[in-house]
């Protein structure tokens, strides 16, 4: 990944394969990155905080291609892509409790698989996923790896809304 002090890309420039936890040490802001192979999640703080944006291989010529609020961008994290299955449960309610739905694709719509917007509680088994807060993978994003996330705030959210959710 390499990130970019200016629009399309020129400028300062920083490239990075791995994590960084904090990128204001080597550029002053960021207004646009471009991700050659894997996939990152971004966040708007130091130390994996604030805000955090999915990108996948690709060009962002500025903050609104990666659905950014601003050119904050602090720290990323590199997102290793599992070969094999994908799977994860989404709860109705706290603690793995009430109706429960078992995924192993992406969906654009949570509400027309579960006619619910809320996700109280979930268990990723296999895989890694980010959940948007909006349908279509728009919104603020959730990174979520392999475990149990027992309340949304568990994940960064504030709110236990989910609106589409990708593998």
């Amino acid at each position: 990944i390499i990130f970019y002090e200016d629009n399309n890309f020129s400028g300062h420039r920083f490239e990075c394969c791995n994590d960084c936890e904090d990128l204001l040490s080597r550029l002053s802001r960021c207004n646009s990155i471009k991700v050659e192979s894997g996939c990152f999640m971004i966040y708007e703080k130091p130390n994996y905080s604030g805000n955090q944006y999915y990108l996948k291989r690709g060009e962002y010529p500025d903050f609104h291609h990666w659905m950014g609020v601003n050119e904050s961008v602090s720290s990323c994290r590199y997102i290793p892509t599992p070969k094999g299955p994908y799977k994860l449960m989404l709860y109705e309610r706290l603690n793995f409790i009430g109706q429960s739905l078992e995924l192993t694709e992406s969906i654009k719509s949570v509400q027309d698989k579960w006619l619910r917007q809320e996700v109280q509680s979930c268990k990723v088994l296999e895989g890694t996923w980010v959940f948007f807060e909006h349908p279509n993978f728009s919104g603020r994003q959730y990174l979520l790896e392999k475990g149990e996330y027992h309340h949304c705030s568990e994940w960064g959210a504030l709110k236990a809304v989910v609106g589409s959710i990708r593998r």
